[in-house]
């Protein structure tokens, strides 16, 4: 069991790391591939906007952990409470 949530915890922070990384690096490629052939510096805005992404790529994923995770307690929690009332019963 415990080696299971540590392999959990590292899926999600190699996950979290990824989805951080890769929109950064494709607008940053972006931004150089204008740069190079319009003769626009826009590196800038380009950089930024990969990081907006990034952010929203981690708090989207983050936000389905957590909603999952509390699914999870919840499904626990009430199959405890059906678990206790059929003991009570007999």
């Amino acid at each position: 069991m415990y080696k299971s949530e540590v392999f959990k915890s590292w899926t999600l922070v190699l996950q979290l790391g990824i989805s951080m990384l890769v929109p950064i690096f494709m607008l940053v490629a972006v931004g150089y591939l204008i740069k190079t052939y319009l003769k626009v510096d826009l590196m800038l805005v380009f950089v930024i906007l990969g990081l907006v992404v990034g952010i929203r790529n981690v708090y989207a994923i983050l936000k389905n952990y957590l909603n999952s995770m509390e699914n999870s307690k919840n499904k626990e929690s009430e199959l405890m409470k059906r678990h206790l009332k059929s003991i009570e019963s007999k």
